[in-house]
Formats: C-alpha cells, structure tokens, sequence
C-alpha cells in the first residue's frame, strides 16, 4: 500500500478524495513489526471481537475500525450491491492488466498503479482492490479476492459503502490458519488496524506519540519498530494500561508525525531499534502489506 499511494499525481488524488479515501494519500507504514503482530493476533478472540490485553479488553467495532483507519462507514454492505454480469466487459478490461502475472496479488496491484498515471475508474479499482487485500485480507496464496470487482460499478457512491463493515467481517474469520501462522506462516488477515489499535489504546510514557483520528496518521514503521522494541527490552508487551476515550481537544506532548494533509514526518532513522526480538517469537509479517 505504501509504495502504490506514494507520488500520486493530483488527479489521483482527487479521486481518492471523491470517494472518501484521501487519508491513504501517502500511507505511512511500509511494514509491521513481527512480533506486535504475532502479539495482537494472538490475543485477539473473533467469538467476543475483542482484543484482549493484561489491563482490559478492547472491543472491536466498526467506529473503532473508523478510528483506527479512516476509511468510510456508509449505509451500503459491500456484498450486497448488485453483482456485476459475468460476461461485463470491463471485467475482462480489468484483469488484462495483469495477462502477464499468475495470479493477482496485491504487490501485482501495487506495481501496476505505480506504473500508470490515469485517474479512470480502472485506477479506482485498483485503488480499492488493494485496501480491501492490504487491510482485510486475500486468501492463502496471497492472491486477491474479486469481490471488489464483482460488486462495484461506475454508478455505484462509493463513500457510501460501509467498509468498515467489510473489514470487521475480515477480522471474524481471519484466524483460521492461525495454527499454521505461529509455525512461520503468515497471517492473511487485517493485521495494520490490529497493531494500530493496540498502538492507540496503550500508554508507554517512555515512547509518547501524539494520536490522531484516524490513528494511523500517528505511526510510521520506524515509530513502531522503536516502540515495540522499547516495549520488548523492559518486558512489558501488552502490559500497559489504557489510555483514555480520544478527545480532540485535549492537549497532548510527545512526537507527532503527522503534519496536515497527509503530510508525514519520519525523524527517527530508517533502522530497526538495537532491542532484538525474542528468537522464540516469530514473524508473522503479512506478505501483501510487506510488498507494498
């Protein structure tokens, strides 16, 4: 996601714009860290939608999905638009874009937005394509799902689809590999708003980060790295207490990487913090975020 919403051409981000999806205009995270992923997907129960910490759960809504990632929360269930026929032309238009690659995976989306500059409707599928696999999820072989496709045509509103009903529904049914996930495989599921609300909800006074709506305008990939790590050498992963309800209004030190309109800040240095993480917890870094 990263690479593909950096450089946007101003008609690009128009568009996005138009369709309520202007705050994925120069996406800050390139990758995740393992082990706050392994962490926060471990902890997290489908049953109850919760994330379950040492200090207090964390119940998983679709407003907290909106805080987490600003994405629209319309009235419209993504799968229950009207399908496209089969045999509509612009599905064979669509995918002959990638008449080159085996199958399509988000880092195929990814490479073909970066290398076209149209602000047509093919770009906007693409566009959401890419957000559905990169923060919900594709299936086992990293390949997307068509539902984006199948469901969303020229006349459709856009803004007025819930996607963070999408999402949530991407949450209930993304641990069902997860066995597989802790022996090295990865997890298919909406990994950035997982480790973003843990990020949000929990108070490390020796790593403070200025929050924001939608959050991830708080974080880039360094600040994370560095907070988990800090987190990891004092042995205390998901032992923090909570923070507070948000309040806009309130007045708040620490680093802010968000500097308005989309406009981000990357003052630590591009490395990984000298904390290691434990050799005995793995990696499970979501291929299609880590492609870009």
């Amino acid at each position: 996601m990263s690479d593909a919403m950096a450089g946007l051409t101003e008609m690009r981000k128009k568009c996005l714009k138009d369709i309520g999806f202007e705050r994925f205009i120069n996406f800050p995270i390139t990758e995740l860290p393992g082990a706050l992923l392994y962490y926060v997907v471990d902890k997290f129960h489908p049953t109850s939608m919760e994330l379950r910490l040492e200090k207090g759960s964390i119940k998983i809504t679709k407003q907290r999905i909106h805080d987490m990632i600003g994405v629209p929360m319309g009235k419209m269930k993504l799968e229950d638009l009207e399908q496209r026929d089969p045999d509509d032309p612009f599905i064979a238009e669509w995918e002959s874009q990638y008449s080159n690659v085996a199958k399509i995976t988000p880092a195929a989306i990814s490479t073909e937005i970066t290398s076209t500059f149209d602000a047509d409707f093919i770009f906007t599928i693409n566009f959401l394509t890419l957000f559905a696999s990169t923060m919900g999820t594709v299936d086992n072989g990293a390949k997307v799902f068509p539902t984006v496709l199948k469901h969303v045509k020229e006349n459709d509103v856009i803004s007025e689809i819930d996607w963070c009903g999408y999402i949530l529904e991407c949450l209930r049914t993304s641990r069902h590999n997860w066995e597989k996930v802790k022996n090295g495989d990865f997890y298919y599921g909406p990994a950035t708003f997982l480790c973003l609300l843990y990020l949000d909800s929990t108070n490390f006074p020796q790593f403070q980060v200025m929050r924001h709506r939608p959050a991830m305008r708080s974080w880039n990939t360094q600040a994370m790295r560095k907070r988990i790590g800090m987190e990891i050498k004092e042995n205390c992963l998901g032992k923090l207490e909570h923070h507070e309800k948000f309040d806009p209004e309130e007045e708040q030190t620490g680093l802010n990487f968000y500097k308005g309109t989309d406009v981000y800040n990357e003052p630590l240095p591009p490395k990984r913090p000298e904390t290691k993480e434990p050799k005995t917890m793995p990696t499970a870094k979501p291929s299609a975020l880590a492609a870009g």
